[in-house]
């Protein structure tokens, strides 16, 4: 409730972001550096055309870190994934990697997966995995949990894909569960009280290529509710054939909260992983 929430009326910038980032930041020159939380070294401003603030009076929700107050102000968010030449060259699965932008293409989080070399190699796609997302300062922001369960098909199954969403680490804000369906995607978003908040739909044919796949994003529970977002996964040309590495956009309803759009942002991920990665091994 907003009454519980944290009001941040002026976020305080970031600063210079670490240098173990450096090589994974690709797609602009500058990333977003003002979030919530960090004062930059020696007092030092950047850019003017670097800095993106969130609108004044943000209303955390309470249990959220103060560095997820950037997402509330953003229509859409881009999730651009890093592309490792290692399984390119040799099909050797490496543990994926993503920037998190604006419309602008700045960068504002990082997000990067955490599974061990021997899990990657034998399970490949259906792996389970922690994904970490921080801010450019690296500081946690959220983890997403993904246990191992059946791959979805045609047959019916009861032990579908799910993840929980966590923000800060460790706190659990929604779990993201796969729907069996014959044909179409579907996903159910809950909250931590296990009411769904969204309900994701894609289309039938998600596997075509040169061009892109679209998720429609309805409220609440069942297919009758209002599209109030959605999830494009865009189509990456040779980028996305040989590398596999993939791209979305995730679009927003002004009237969405910040909690709900931390969940939405949160199961793009599942996703992704569920029908855009490809076994290179």
């Amino acid at each position: 409730m907003a009454s519980q929430g944290q009001i941040i009326s002026q976020p305080q910038p970031y600063g210079v972001e670490k240098a173990q980032y450096s090589q994974d930041m690709q797609m602009n020159q500058y990333p977003v550096i003002v979030q919530p939380g960090v004062v930059p070294p020696g007092g030092m401003m950047p850019p003017s055309s670097a800095i993106m603030q969130p609108p004044p009076n943000i209303v955390i929700p309470a249990g959220l870190p103060p560095g997820m107050a950037y997402l509330a102000g953003l229509d859409e968010v881009k999730v651009h994934q890093i592309l490792e030449l290692a399984e390119v060259l040799i099909g050797w699965e490496k543990n994926n990697k993503y920037d998190i932008c604006n419309s602008q293409g700045q960068k504002f989080m990082f997000a990067k997966e955490d599974t061990d070399c021997l899990t990657r190699q034998c399970c490949g796609v259906a792996r389970p995995f922690q994904m970490n997302i921080t801010d450019m300062m690296g500081q946690p922001l959220m983890t997403l949990d993904r246990p191992f369960r059946c791959q979805g098909s045609a047959l019916w199954c009861c032990w579908l894909q799910e993840m929980e969403i966590q923000s800060p680490p460790g706190v659990l804000q929604g779990t993201v569960k796969e729907i069996w369906t014959c044909w179409t995607p579907k996903y159910k978003i809950y909250n931590a009280q296990n009411e769904c908040v969204f309900t994701v739909i894609g289309e039938c044919c998600y596997c075509k290529c040169c061009t892109d796949v679209l998720f429609h994003v309805l409220e609440g529970e069942g297919e009758g509710g209002q599209e109030v977002g959605s999830i494009v996964k865009h189509w990456g040309g040779c980028r996305e054939v040989f590398g596999g590495a993939n791209d979305f956009t995730i679009q927003f309803s002004p009237n969405i909260d910040l909690m709900r759009r931390t969940l939405l942002f949160g199961a793009t991920f599942l996703i992704d992983f569920n029908y855009f990665e490809y076994n290179r091994n």
